[in-house]
């Protein structure tokens, strides 16, 4: 069975990853499995794609689905606004199912709950990190609340934030998960080079996700 995922955040995978976040991004895409059928969701940093229209791409050896939906620069706003005009074309994207989304950023979980799959949030740094006494505006908390709320799995890369999240939402704890994940910005990949492992425990978090829409819909679900 092809399991179809979407991974969603406002990058180019034809662009080289400058910020750990993209590193991650990129090591994630150079280790999706054989029987996964990736989608990226981002964004145009080249200026040679219509939003709205996937097209093929090779990244890091393997040939990916990639469909822009906004222009780099732009900014979150217009990113998300993005998101919902090209629904309609993301939804198409992953058929047919089983499919999920993994998105890397709060900020876009109400738009990719629209999209109708699971999805496994994953929180690469702790928000509260570094503000005066920790606080979050009323805003960010409201968004914080609302995107743990919608995910279906949350993987925290920051143990600061998996700890806060267990304490602060106490339903939310039995999904979230602690999963380090360095960077080496030096090397400019993921560190330590090669971590398959940890990598690996987050595609298995899709693959528990599809093994429950099989049963679902009335197939049994992988062993």
């Amino acid at each position: 069975m092809i399991h179809r995922l979407c991974l969603l955040h406002p990058i180019d995978p034809r662009v080289d990853p400058r910020h750990p976040v993209e590193l991650r991004l990129r090591a994630l895409i150079a280790s999706v499995p054989r029987d996964f059928a990736l989608v990226v969701v981002g964004v145009d940093a080249v200026g040679d794609l219509r939003p709205g229209r996937p097209v093929d791409v090779v990244v890091a050896g393997r040939t990916i689905a990639f469909l822009p939906v906004s222009r780099a620069g732009a900014g979150a706003r217009a990113y998300a606004a993005g998101l919902v005009r090209r629904l309609p074309a993301l939804r198409r994207a992953l058929r047919p199912g089983p499919a999920s989304l993994s998105v890397h950023d709060v900020t876009w979980m109400p738009a990719a709950r629209l999209a109708g799959h699971p999805i496994v949030l994953v929180v690469h740094d702790d928000p509260r990190a570094g503000r005066v006494a920790g606080h979050l505006t009323l805003r960010e908390a409201l968004r914080e609340t609302v995107a743990l709320r919608l995910a279906t799995r949350i993987v925290g890369c920051d143990l600061g934030f998996v700890e806060r999240c267990r304490d602060g939402h106490p339903a939310t704890a039995a999904k979230t998960e602690y999963l380090a994940f360095p960077v080496d910005l030096a090397a400019g990949a993921a560190a330590p080079l090669g971590d398959e492992v940890r990598i690996t425990r987050l595609w298995e978090r899709h693959r528990r996700l599809f093994d429950v829409q099989a049963v679902h819909r009335g197939r049994p679900a992988a062993a």
